[in-house]
């Protein structure tokens, strides 16, 4: 499970990173009026593969981890939501990740259909912006309050 978890901590980067370059490509695209090019396809195509991978990975650790069912079986729900640690991790991260993996989907989608290059730039943008924040605040970053002292991040 450890193997799985560091993978799943690994990915954050390159979607990260797969996100940044995405919308500041899409951004100069809107702003020069650039044509849609096959690299910006293959950008937004890779950006869901590995985002569709992350969220594989994900959800094998929901189920089979200790911090997603098996906390909710252990300490029932109503205890999870009291718990501002748990409820992150059983309800808020992945509620917001599925959300964040759905709006990247919508927006390459979207960036292939429409009809203009400057409405592919735009779709791409907003899109993938939007996941960008949603994942920001989904990330359990060290300084976030009682996360401190896990070693896995």
């Amino acid at each position: 499970m450890a193997i799985i978890h560091q993978l799943h901590s690994i990915l954050r980067w390159a979607i990260l990173g797969l996100l940044l370059v995405s919308i500041f490509n899409a951004f100069m695209g809107m702003q020069k009026k650039k044509t849609f090019s096959a690299t910006d396809n293959k950008m937004g195509l890779f950006l869901t593969i590995v985002a569709d991978s992350q969220l594989v990975l994900g959800v094998l650790l929901y189920f089979v981890g200790t911090m997603g069912m098996q906390n909710i079986q252990r300490l029932g729900m109503a205890d999870v939501m009291k718990n501002a640690y748990a409820r992150f991790f059983a309800v808020e991260h992945i509620f917001m990740m599925l959300i964040a993996i759905v709006l990247i989907h919508i927006g390459r989608a979207k960036s292939k259909k429409a009809a203009t290059d400057l409405s592919k730039h735009k779709n791409s943008f907003w899109f993938y912006f939007i996941a960008l924040i949603l994942i920001l605040a989904s990330i359990p970053w060290p300084f976030r309050q009682g996360f401190e002292s896990l070693g896995w991040i």
